[in-house]
């Protein structure tokens, strides 16, 4: 999740995006490679689903490039007016609402006061719901009391503001505590406590706050403090997490320090496929080389950079990406009239959607299944099927969202500036 910043002005901030992804712990049985139990603390917090959600595909395009381009056609913006040391760690990763997100429980302050927040491998800034935050926009969140804490520690004229790159922000103060992040105790940590948030935060009553986890981003706490991610690599047995979220499932987990190689086809020798991260990235970006669409010849090899973004649902591809895989798609067509932009096809094609493979130039291939290819439903037409691949425009950063990494096990290693991937079994 992208961030910049602009002077605030103290009227109702814009909606602020979130796309999907993160966690909620469940209870963990953890174990290293090596079989060994490495952590018996666990934790469960039900979560505040709605069991009648559906996802938006049109509105879940328009948050998309709204996030990280600013060029957003004026007709999918309206379209989308007119709809929405030696520690180590597991959260589980359970989907709420479709894969739209990932919620966690972590814990703030002395003792902790666990929050459902949302992992963001796109920023950097931590901040919740707090008991600072403005009555009106609390609603049923849960809040951070920062009173009940005996370790808070607001820092000397500490303020933030969050604006996104699609125009929403939030604001409030500055604070140190700790944090409990599946079960690594982070003492100290730069926490933003929420004075007023964005209309899209109120109305998704499951998210709490926004846990960045980006590669090197500064955050946005002035005067400048250290980021949570700079506090918590130190602490762990590698400087390392990884992710592994799963389809409409509960049984995904972040994991802080190991690799877990329960969780990939190591037993097959599968094993982790690095991938170095782009010269001077803030963020968790790298290249790809080449596109395979399943079930045809057609290969594009190129030299391709994209940013893993657990904060985006999507793959956000260049156009000439998309089109190739939609050219295998029956039926699919780029529709300009209601949408704005945005590639669509006939539902009754779902099964017939075919993979979608990228390649790397360590000879890696991650697939994505034909399955996961769809996103939802077009709102004006019960027919017609969004797809989870969309375009973003040629000169911004291709984005690998939820739709790809819910196919891979992904590795994010700060300390060798890299990140891996290996293959699992899929839901």
């Amino acid at each position: 999740m992208a961030t910049n910043i602009s002077p605030i002005c103290f009227i109702p901030f814009l909606i602020f995006l979130l796309f999907g992804a993160l966690v909620q712990a469940i209870p963990t049985n953890n174990h290293g490679t090596d079989g060994s139990n490495i952590a018996s603390r666990s934790i469960k917090v039900d979560l505040k689903t709605n069991p009648n959600y559906v996802p938006n595909g049109v509105a879940a395009y328009a948050h998309a490039l709204k996030k990280w381009s600013s060029k957003t056609p004026g007709e999918l913006a309206e379209s989308l007016a007119a709809m929405g040391g030696s520690m180590f760690g597991e959260l589980g990763a359970t989907s709420v609402k479709g894969d739209r997100e990932f919620l966690s429980s972590v814990g703030f302050g002395t003792p902790f006061q666990f929050l459902d927040v949302y992992l963001d491998t796109g920023s950097s800034d931590v901040w919740v719901y707090s008991s600072l935050t403005q009555a009106e926009d609390v609603g049923n969140h849960s809040t951070w009391v920062i009173a009940h804490s005996k370790t808070a520690t607001p820092v000397e004229n500490g303020t933030w503001i969050v604006q996104y790159s699609d125009g929403s922000a939030a604001y409030g103060k500055v604070f140190t505590d700790s944090i409990n992040l599946g079960d690594v105790i982070i003492d100290k940590a730069t926490i933003e406590a929420a004075i007023s948030v964005s209309d899209e935060f109120i109305s998704d009553e499951d998210i709490d706050g926004i846990f960045g986890l980006a590669y090197s981003l500064p955050n946005r706490a002035s005067p400048q403090q250290p980021t949570v991610m700079s506090a918590l690599l130190p602490l762990l047995s590698q400087p390392l997490f990884t992710i592994d979220l799963r389809h409409n499932s509960s049984n995904g987990a972040y994991t802080f320090g190991y690799i877990d190689g329960t969780r990939f086809l190591s037993d097959s020798g599968e094993h982790v496929h690095y991938t170095p991260l782009a010269n001077g990235s803030t963020f968790w970006q790298f290249e790809f080389v080449s596109v395979h669409i399943g079930g045809t010849n057609d290969v594009h090899n190129d030299s391709f950079s994209a940013i893993a973004d657990t904060g985006t649902s999507l793959m956000l591809l260049h156009s000439e990406v998309a089109k190739l895989y939609y050219d295998a798609v029956p039926g699919a067509q780029y529709n300009y009239t209601t949408s704005g932009g945005i590639w669509t096809y006939p539902c009754h094609t779902l099964p017939a959607l075919p993979d979608f493979e990228l390649g790397f130039a360590n000879g890696f291939v991650v697939t994505v299944p034909g399955r996961y290819m769809n996103y939802s439903v077009f709102p004006y037409a019960e027919d017609t099927c969004v797809g989870g691949l969309q375009v973003i425009p040629d000169d911004d950063p291709q984005i690998l969202g939820d739709v790809f990494l819910k196919s891979v096990y992904a590795v994010f290693d700060a300390g060798e500036a890299q990140i891996g991937f290996a293959k699992k079994d899929l839901d």
